[in-house]
């Protein structure tokens, strides 16, 4: 290593421990503009901006549009959590080149705020615009844009925008690549364009947390939570039957859990570990009109079965909602905790849902719910058809009452009752993490999820969400292979 690098690295050392900013991530970065950088732009003598240049290194400079010199942005001092930032009219922005013509992801980080005396103009003044496709707008796919969806003054804010297939650029900062009708009237802080998406929660937080301490604004919700978009890339092979297909290495230390584990492969489900509903007490009915009752729930060939049909119910359940359809829901007797879950399924191929989930709703005061999947087979939408559907609810705690709700969908690549797959999901006290054949596909912090739930297999009548079913597709059935529970050695 030169003098001359470790120099430049101790220099690094310092400002950090001395409570600096370290720099976003590297990778995949293409585009960052720092307004706090006065050495990366370029001015006129009325210290109005022309070009602001790119300090990713990859030379993609954006420089000031044809408008008046009055009107040119300004760069102001201290004016931001100690920074100084870029002041636009709303008469002038920026332009740049294209950034790649090929399709692929895409993360676009943007720190902006409105103060009152800005306010005016278009209610959609655009940060950020991108239009490939010149002729069409940039609410028009692959064109994407990301807008300040009011006139008025606003906070300083971190806006996020993540897409898939998509080109960069050409691009504009503070306007619409085509025409000035919509400049934006506000200040920009910082810029961040990635090429790809960020690839782990870790990494979000990283970039997420680099720009709330520099500037002083809120994390978006956004940030504590990761959800994989595109292909699960390379699929872990099953090694060890005993082990998490995501964790066949054992990093974990993982115990099976006998209580909770099941293959299925007895002529009865075990009464000793699992519960079918059957309208006694006060547990539920089933989402109306289909009624869960326990002849839907049964074992063949290793395989719990669930099945949503078309059937006439007793009067007494018409009387409360519940006609024409029915359905079950088999859950676990004991409550289980912290630990690894993995189940080999097969979702139905019809409308009725297909779900593994966790809950307890027994105390008033706390009841919450995780939902390792929720999964329309095959509803009239053909995107619900590839949509795995993952959420984490807190339906009570002892200061509310609220409905608070974190999730996410993944979109695979094929359809998902085509064919059995491995899920997991890996409970923790700090964090959530869903699996897909062994691949993470999505990761969150742990906010609520701090006391044992039920396991659940269940088909439910979400007419709302997938849609009403096609008789024609009934009787349909939601297949479990086995259910394994791991706990993580000491």
């Amino acid at each position: 290593m030169s003098r001359y690098i470790l120099l430049a690295a101790l220099v690094s050392v310092v400002c950090y421990a001395s409570g600096g900013t370290p720099p976003p991530l590297a990778n995949g970065l293409v585009l960052w503009l720092d307004a706090a950088d006065a050495s990366k732009m370029t001015f006129d003598a009325q210290n109005h901006l022309l070009r602001w240049h790119d300090k990713s290194g990859k030379s993609n400079d954006v420089t000031v549009d044809d408008a008046a010199g009055a009107a040119l942005p300004l760069r102001v001092e201290d004016a931001m959590n100690g920074h100084s930032v870029v002041r636009l009219s709303g008469s002038s922005a920026f332009l740049g080149k294209t950034i790649r013509a090929a399709k692929g992801p895409m993360t676009l980080l943007i720190v902006s705020r409105r103060l009152n005396g800005q306010s005016g103009g278009e209610t959609w003044q655009r940060l950020f615009s991108s239009r490939p496709w010149i002729a069409e707008n940039d609410n028009v796919a692959p064109n994407f844009a990301i807008s300040v969806q009011q006139s008025s003054a606003y906070a300083p804010a971190l806006f996020v925008l993540e897409l898939n297939d998509v080109p960069i650029g050409p691009f504009a900062v503070g306007r619409n690549v085509v025409g000035s009708t919509e400049d934006l009237r506000g200040d920009i802080a910082e810029v961040l364009v990635y090429d790809r998406h960020l690839a782990s929660l870790e990494e979000r937080q990283r970039v997420f947390q680099y720009l709330a301490q520099k500037w002083s604004v809120a994390i978006p919700k956004a940030a504590n939570s990761w959800t994989r978009i595109g292909p699960l890339d390379t699929v872990p092979q099953r090694i060890n039957a005993e082990l998490p297909l995501s964790d066949q290495a054992n990093v974990g230390q993982w115990r099976v859990d006998s209580q909770f584990s099941d293959d299925f492969n007895g002529a009865t489900l075990n009464t000793s570990r699992w519960h079918v509903n059957n309208a006694t007490g006060t547990e539920s009915l089933g989402r109306k009109p289909a009624l869960f009752t326990p002849n839907n729930a049964y074992l063949s060939d290793g395989h719990l079965n669930i099945v949503f049909r078309k059937e006439n119910v007793p009067q007494k359940y018409v009387r409360l909602g519940y006609q024409g359809y029915s359905s079950a829901m088999v859950r676990t007797i004991e409550r289980s905790f912290y630990g690894y879950y993995e189940a080999r399924a097969k979702p139905m191929e019809s409308a009725g849902s297909s779900a593994f989930w966790l809950a307890w709703t027994g105390i008033a005061d706390n009841a919450t719910e995780i939902d390792i999947f929720e999964i329309g087979g095959k509803t009239k939408g053909a995107a619900f058809d590839r949509l795995y559907n993952m959420n984490a609810h807190v339906w009570a705690t002892p200061q509310s009452t609220a409905h608070l709700s974190d999730g996410s969908s993944w979109i695979a690549p094929w359809r998902l009752a085509r064919d059995f797959h491995v899920y997991g999901f890996d409970w923790q006290p700090d964090t959530l993490r869903w699996y897909v054949d062994g691949v993470l596909v999505r990761e969150a912090k742990n906010t609520h999820w701090f006391f044992p739930m039920q396991i659940n297999f269940d088909s439910e009548a979400m007419w709302n969400w997938f849609g009403v079913v096609d008789d024609a597709d009934l009787p349909s059935t939601f297949s479990v292979d086995y259910l394994k529970v791991w706990r993580r050695g000491r």
